[in-house]
């Protein structure tokens, strides 16, 4: 039996590559060295001071090298395969191949700072050359990558598709729905501004945010944008509950200025059998190459946003065909599938 370690932080704390984590590491024989409080169980748990921001990185950066220190000067050899998946961390992977075979798993580099800063690129790319295998979960990454490596795999990110089965949705609501966390990087401002333009058109919608409720930009839009109509949820920790929301909802948007294609809140969305509108970022034309699953717009672009949420609502054939086919493309995307892909990986580099 292969000893494999995953490295990375994971659930409770929000986000898409921590519930990449969870939802692979919950499916093959592995440990996960994570952060305390995580719903992982086959885990070793390391301290953070905080769960969120810069003290979260830094403090689990600092702990996670400890560990591997550790690791390196341990008479017997722990794990087999070492699989890091934080960005900070990959300047752990030449310390670590001393001894380990490691893999990494690249969860998006366009549009964040240290593959745009080219001081800090330096130095995370002189480390990644040191991997034995790099995992891009982004189409349009890959492409990248293979450009400066040349042991680059393409494993997306998956969804959970039988969770839609356990509920029961009584009716559609009259609500336009966004998951995500409250970031730039997600295009919120862009939808706010969009609904805006088409509340008059169709009074009785309401626009919903799934997400954390807190920040200087959720301050900001929510005093911009503090009016009837819009409803700040918060973050929907219970994934049923979330669930449930996705379903019922009228139409998803994702207008994402940035993302590792396809995020895993857009395959949840396709995965529940409702209308998806995303923005066309660079790759999302390999992956949804017909366009009769999800409804394409340009990112930052709030009228294209207003007018395909107007052309949804105003075409029933249009709202359940792309429902109806989005769900089909989810599931060849499913965590099982997708947690044997990462281990031939493994299999790979054994």
């Amino acid at each position: 039996m292969n000893r494999i370690l995953m490295i990375g932080l994971t659930p409770g704390i929000e986000g898409g590559s921590q519930r990449h984590i969870y939802e692979i590491s919950s499916r093959i024989n592995c440990k996960v060295l994570t952060q305390r409080r995580s719903i992982c169980k086959n885990k070793i748990e390391i301290p953070i001071l905080s769960e969120n921001g810069f003290l979260m990185n830094i403090s689990f950066f600092i702990s996670v090298f400890i560990y591997c220190f550790y690791l390196l000067l341990k008479p017997r050899k722990e794990f087999d395969v070492i699989h890091i998946h934080e960005n900070l961390l990959y300047l752990a992977v030449p310390f670590l191949k001393f001894r380990y075979t490691v893999v990494v798993t690249v969860h998006g580099i366009s549009g964040f700072n240290f593959y745009d800063n080219k001081f800090l690129w330096f130095f995370f790319s002189n480390s990644l050359k040191y991997a034995n295998k790099i995992i891009s979960v982004s189409v349009s990454d890959k492409d990248t990558l293979e450009k400066i490596f040349s042991n680059v795999e393409y494993v997306p990110n998956g969804v959970e598709t039988n969770v839609y089965e356990k509920i029961s949705v009584k009716k559609i609501e009259n609500k336009i729905t966004f998951v995500g966390r409250i970031h730039e990087q997600k295009g919120i401002s862009f939808l706010l501004e969009a609904f805006s333009l088409i509340k008059n058109d169709f009074p009785s919608y309401r626009l919903e945010i799934i997400g954390k409720k807190e920040g200087k930009l959720y301050d900001k839009l929510k005093s911009n944008y503090d009016r009837k109509g819009i409803i700040w949820r918060g973050f929907i920790l219970d994934r049923k509950a979330l669930f449930s929301e996705i379903a019922s909802s009228k139409i998803l948007v994702f207008p994402s200025l940035w993302e590792a294609l396809p995020w895993p809140a857009l395959l949840e969305g396709l995965a529940s059998g409702r209308p998806v509108i995303a923005s066309d970022l660079n790759g999302m034309r390999k992956i949804f190459k017909d366009k009769k699953d999800i409804f394409l717009v340009p990112p930052s672009d709030s009228k294209a946003l207003a007018e395909a949420i107007e052309k949804i609502l105003r075409n029933n054939k249009l709202e359940n065909s792309l429902g109806k086919n989005g769900k089909l493309t989810a599931k060849k995307y499913t965590w099982d599938f997708i947690s044997l892909k990462v281990q031939k990986v493994y299999k790979s580099v054994i």
